[in-house]
């Protein structure tokens, strides 16, 4: 899911008018657990863009298997819903227990503007707020049933065919009645290539706190490869690897953009 990141670096530059896109996200791992977890995306976008502002809503489709503590998004937390995945309606459920399930639904539904200042040099600066609408199932483990709110700096630079880029970001996370979290902070940094015609490839490597000060936070480095017949239509492929406990161990994915 760290993907987001490298996905949103210039989306402020790629022209006026609407986006819409859509795509398939896999990731397994323990989480530092003894149960691995695997989860699958399948997200739908679209994107507005005019002048200096973008704005952006996403939703997914999941399906996730595995520990209740492991949520879409968020990683490892302690989750003493008596419902969650796996725990059908046990009165008082040990949310350390290693139980395991498996649960489908509509994710979070996710709300973004973007500003792109205009420097007047090669460096680029966007600023964007974000908010994370609870409309996953929180019975089903889908997401942790409050809303979130973030803010985010990312900063990109070209030279000649490469671009580098990092940016850092803060999320005040929210509690429910059955889920704990403490606000976190994220930092990106990474890099890409121009090859052939149209397309190019990069690196990059992110960390996030972990949502809560009991587990590790999550480490990941991704390599990604983009490319597509015309400026208006765009696919993604990318996989990332787990640094951490507290990242999957492994993920990846294709996503599709088509501009109008």
């Amino acid at each position: 899911m760290f993907c987001a990141s490298l996905l949103a670096i210039g989306s402020a530059h790629a022209g006026d008018g609407w986006t819409l896109g859509a795509g398939v996200d896999y990731s397994s791992g323990d989480y530092g657990s003894d149960t691995t977890t695997e989860i699958l995306s399948v997200p739908f976008s679209a994107k507005y863009a005019s002048g200096n502002w973008t704005w952006k809503a996403s939703l997914p489709w999941l399906r996730v298997s595995g520990d209740p503590n492991v949520l879409p998004g968020v990683g490892v937390v302690v989750n003493t819903n008596p419902r969650g995945r796996g725990r059908g309606n046990a009165p008082a459920p040990d949310p350390l227990a290693q139980e395991t399930g498996t649960a489908s639904g509509i994710g979070d539904l996710t709300l973004a503007a973007t500003y792109s200042f205009d420097t007047g040099s090669a460096l680029g600066i966007d600023l964007t707020g974000k908010a994370k609408l609870a409309t996953a199932d929180e019975d089903k483990g889908l997401g942790t049933g409050a809303n979130d709110y973030g803010l985010a700096l990312d900063l990109y630079r070209a030279f000649g065919r490469t671009t580098v880029f990092g940016g850092v970001g803060y999320t005040a996370l929210g509690n429910s009645d059955y889920i704990d979290v403490d606000g976190v902070a994220n930092v990106n940094l990474g890099a890409s290539w121009k090859v052939g015609n149209g397309g190019s490839v990069g690196a990059m490597y992110d960390w996030r706190q972990a949502a809560s000060g009991d587990f590790d936070d999550r480490s990941e480095v991704t390599g990604f490869y983009s490319f597509g017949a015309d400026p208006a239509n765009r696919f993604q492929l990318y996989a990332s690897a787990g640094l951490s406990d507290g990242s999957p161990d492994w993920g990846g994915g294709i996503s599709y953009n088509h501009g109008f």
